[in-house]
């Protein structure tokens, strides 16, 4: 009887875990945490996570690459704000330190940003842009090697004319 029980928690913990995942991917770390704020014991989330990863439904790899391209595309963060971000949706550390990114991908991110950012700043002095593009760098993960890089090669005699 006990073992039927078990049974019935796992069923009930993987129709719980598919309804979550129609939301939305989530990693090992999440689901699991997921599951037992749900009231799941820690045996019935742990079964039924090692049965979602054997399955395919939970590949922490294949999520932090996804997390990654919408970290860079769509939030344009840094290579600190990657791994942090990476981090908190619950990717183990060792693979979000392999998916945080490249110096040369810094770059281009942080540049991408500020173009966008410099349309909403052509009243500003220059000095007030600078320093809240380099603030807003900042706060997005970017080395201050990158963002000393880009503030660089802005040429603000080109934009005042």
């Amino acid at each position: 009887m006990d073992m039927r029980i078990l049974e019935d928690n796992l069923k009930s913990a993987l129709q719980y875990a598919f309804r979550l995942l129609g939301y939305r991917d989530r990693s090992r770390k999440e689901m699991h945490d997921k599951l037992t704020r749900k009231g799941f014991s820690g045996d019935v989330a742990e079964s039924a996570v090692v049965y979602l990863e054997e399955k395919g439904f939970i590949n922490d790899r294949k999520l932090a690459g996804d997390l990654k391209r919408d970290a860079v595309e769509r939030k344009h963060l840094g290579k600190r704000g990657i791994r942090s971000y990476l981090l908190r949706r619950g990717v183990p550390a060792d693979i979000a330190a392999l998916f945080s990114g490249r110096d040369e991908e810094d770059t281009d991110t942080a540049k991408r940003l500020v173009e966008k950012r410099l349309r909403h700043m052509k009243e500003c002095d220059e000095q007030v842009i600078k320093r809240r593009l380099w603030g807003l760098l900042e706060r997005r993960g970017f080395s201050p090697e990158t963002v000393r890089t880009v503030i660089k090669s802005l040429n603000f005699k080109e934009e005042a004319e």
